[in-house]
Parts: structure tokens; C-alpha cells; sequence
């Protein structure tokens, strides 16, 4: 079907520019910081990302044993006398694999990434923020939004969340990756309503064994929105029981297949049945920190570094007909809530923001956008230059991070203000570099 353009004048917007300016804007973005990369910090495959990244040695070389790479990451211990176990799941490699297995140098042991390895990094990390922003938009249309809704939508859960940090700055980490697979389940549980979305069970099933396999994590949102899938969906999208059922069960068995991969390659590693990857003590049951994980300032919580997680959140109930999903996705966020705020690093360690909660937001992005929809005229501007002002707020942080002017940990009143309304906000930088750029030019 044609798009018809939008004729002012003698000018015409094209369909691609008027319906996908959101994408766009994140297409260019994107490809400017990852060709510039404008921050000290690297290489891009690093600390946790060197983790994630370390199974592509292991399956070219057919060997799961870690030893030589032990100094990299600590996510590396010794689980038997001369055997180092890797505590990440190797699902971020297997995406790669097809790439990086002809980028790698294949040099004696111990690995250490190469320039072509680092390279491939930043470009299929930023691929994958583009197919995520892409799968996000058509689940927004999906869900009845408009084409204004669906694009600040999109802007909102790329540069608001972290997401966009995470797949520039911190590429090598899993982040990108989880938001991509969980973009790709939300959207075929949308899709799954079409005449010909045979195949809908089997992609299901694929991408939540890969899901599982990225980040373990993520068996929590599966299990929520499976079951929510399976009890609402011939409801709101109209399937037959049997279609639901058919689909869930896909979901189902792809998950628990990547569950036994997980506790296949613990069990190796252990010697003995091994559910968790993780040694020591996981969690702290007498240390509750869940409103330190929504609003602690010195370690990045989630509403203050970002705050469009709040609308995300709560916009959908300004329509009743979104309140059950709206609750099930307040659901999810709070079981994340609960499950890192009695875990033993409950802040995630050095990081942009609360990225445990990077990937989980975009799942509320179809509710939001459905909602923004139908809103009346002020109310929807109002939001939207809300959520616009949150997105600034994030950016101007994340900025700060990048510059070092913003700390990983311990970060005081005072520099949050300063990175968000004072002298170290973006725009105020970006006005002294340019006003102090023409002043050196003018000078003799």
C-alpha cells in the first residue's frame, strides 16, 4: 500500500520521513556516536561485555574451559582445580558468531579481542538498537497508536531508558541484545493476531530459549507475559484458545530448552547439578532495597536517572481499556523491582542508570503509545513534552557519564543538579564548546 505524502505548498514530506521520523532520528543518531565515539572510555569489548564476548574462543576452539582469561573480568572462578568457569550465559555470542568468528585473531591463548572484533562489536550492537527501535514502533502501531505517538514512543524507550548507553557506550554488555529479544517477543505476540502468522509458535519458541540464554533474567518476563498471553490474548486480540495455546506452548518449550542449556553447561562446570551460574551468596533476605533500586540518587535508581520510566509506567491507566496490561506490566517491573533489591550488588555494580531494568521498559511501550493515542489534544501534548523533557534529562546524565564529569557510584545532589539544569548539562556544554570554538577561531 502506498503512503500518500503530506503536500504544504509546493513541498511534500515523503511517507518514510512523515510515518518513521522517530527511526530515523535514532538511525542517524546512532551511526554518528558509534562512527565518532565520543568518549575515553574502551575498548568496546570490555569488563562485563568481555564476558559475554569470551564464548566465541570457547566454541571456535571447542573448549568451555576459561583459564587464560581469567585476569579480563571477574566473570571468571575457579569451580575445580584448573577450570575457570564463565558466570554470563553465551547467548550474546551465538547472535555474533556468524561475524566475529571471521574477526578473530587466532593467536595462542590466552584470547584478547582484535581491532576487527571491537569494530564488529559497535556495529552489530547498533544494528540491534535499530532492529529494537523498529520492532518497538511496529508494536506501537500494532497496538492501535498513532504515527506521532508511535515515533515519540520510540525516542522515549531508546534515549530515556539507557538503552542507546547501552548500545554505544557499553556495547559489548547484553543490554542491547535482551531489548532486542524482547522487542521480538512483544511484537509477534501483536503479530500472532494475523491470518498468516503460521510460524508464529516456532519463532516464539526460538526466541525465548535465545532470551533465556542472553540474560537468565529474563525467564521472569517470559513467564509473565506467557501466562498473560495465554489467559488474555483471545480476548484482546481475538485467537482461538487453540492459537493461544499453540503459541504459549512454543514460548514454553523454547524457554525450558535454553533452561537445560544453562544448567547443562552449570552442571559441567561444577560437577554436580548447578541451577545458578553464580557462586557465593546471591541474594540478602534481611537487606530489602527496593525503594534504593526506584530513587536511590548516589546509585543511580531508576526514576531518577530515568524518569520516563514513570510514564511508561503509569500513562496507560489513563485509558481503562489498557488497565490489565497496564498492571501486568506494572507487574514485571515490580517483580525486577523485588528481585534486585535483595540481591547482593542490588545497584549492578559501575553502570548508566539501573540497567536491570533497560530491556523491561520497552514493554510497556505499545501501552503508552496506544494510550498517548487517545488522550485528548492537551493532555497528549502535555505528556509528550513531559516525556521529551525526561528523554533531555537522561541524555544530559548520560553525557555527563561519558565526559567522567558523572561518577559510576556515589554521585552527589549537587553534580546531579549541575548534569541536569546547572553548568554540566548537555546543553550548556554544548554552548560553551561552540561559543568557545568561534572565540578561538576569532582570535589572531
Amino acid at each position: 500500500m502506498t503512503v500518500p505524502s503530506t503536500a504544504v505548498g509546493d513541498n511534500r514530506i515523503p511517507g518514510h520521513l512523515q510515518h518513521f521520523w522517530g527511526l530515523w532520528v535514532v538511525a542517524v543518531v546512532t551511526t554518528v556516536v558509534c562512527a565518532l565515539q565520543p568518549y575515553e572510555n574502551g575498548p568496546p569489548i570490555r569488563s562485563d561485555g568481555f564476558g559475554y564476548h569470551a564464548w566465541t574462543y570457547a566454541i571456535l576452539r571447542g573448549d568451555l574451559n576459561f583459564i587464560g582469561q581469567a585476569n579480563e573480568t571477574y566473570a571468571f572462578h575457579e569451580t575445580r582445580p584448573g577450570y575457570w568457569a564463565n558466570v554470563y550465559p553465551p547467548g550474546v555470542a551465538l547472535v555474533r558468531f556468524p561475524v566475529m568468528a571471521f574477526c578473530v585473531d587466532r593467536g595462542p591463548a590466552p584470547r584478547r579481542p582484535s581491532p576487527g572484533e571491537h569494530v564488529a562489536c559497535v556495529v552489530l550492537s547498533a544494528l540491534a538498537l535499530g532492529g529494537t527501535a523498529c520492532l518497538v514502533y511496529y508494536s506501537c502501531r500494532a497496538a492501535g497508536a498513532s504515527f506521532c505517538a508511535a515515533n515519540v514512543t520510540v525516542l522515549g524507550v531508546v534515549f530515556g531508558t539507557g538503552l542507546f548507553h547501552y548500545a554505544t557506550y557499553d556495547a559489548s554488555y547484553s543490554h542491547v541484545w535482551s531489548a532486542l529479544g524482547i522487542a521480538a517477543l512483544v511484537a509477534l505476540g501483536a503479530r500472532s493476531r494475523l491470518p498468516d502468522a503460521r510460524f508464529t509458535a516456532i519463532a516464539l519458541g526460538v526466541v525465548g530459549c535465545w532470551l533465556l540464554l542472553v540474560r537468565n533474567t529474563n525467564l521472569f518476563a517470559i513467564a509473565i507475559l506467557g501466562t498473560a498471553y495465554f489467559a488474555l490474548e483471545p480476548k484482546y486480540l481475538g485467537l482461538s484458545r487453540q492459537t493461544a495455546f499453540r503459541n504459549t506452548l512454543g514460548l514454553t518449550v523454547g524457554t525450558v530448552f535454553g533452561i537445560a542449556i544453562q544448567i547443562a553447561l552449570n552442571t559441567y562446570a561444577h560437577s554436580r547439578l548447578t541451577l545458578s551460574s553464580y557462586q557465593g551468596t546471591h541474594f540478602v533476605w534481611d537487606r530489602p532495597m527496593q525503594w534504593s533500586v526506584l530513587t536511590s540518587l548516589p546509585e543511580h535508581g531508576l526514576f531518577i536517572y530515568y524518569p520516563v520510566a514513570v510514564f511508561v509506567l503509569f500513562v496507560p491507566f489513563v485509558d481503562r481499556r489498557l488497565w490489565v496490561p497496564a498492571l501486568i506490566f506494572a507487574a514485571i517491573v515490580g517483580v525486577y523491582t523485588t528481585l534486585y533489591g535483595y540481591w547482593n550488588m542490588w545497584n549492578l555494580g559501575a553502570s548508566f542508570g539501573h540497567r536491570g531494568f533497560v530491556e523491561i521498559l520497552l514493554i510497556g511501550a505499545p501501552l503508552v503509545a496506544a494510550a498517548l493515542t487517545r488522550l485528548p489534544p492537551w493532555p497528549r501534548r502535555a505528556v509528550i513534552i513531559a516525556t521529551l523533557l525526561c528523554v533531555y534529562l537522561t541524555v544530559s546524565l548520560m553525557a555527563g557519564y561519558w565526559r567522567r564529569t558523572l561518577p559510576y557510584h556515589e554521585i552527589t545532589p549537587q553534580m546531579y543538579r549541575d548534569h541536569v539544569i546547572g553548568r554540566e548539562q548537555l546543553g550548556a556544554v554544548v554552548w560553551r564548546n561552540a561559543v568557545g570554538g568561534t572565540q578561538r577561531d576569532a582570535d589572531p
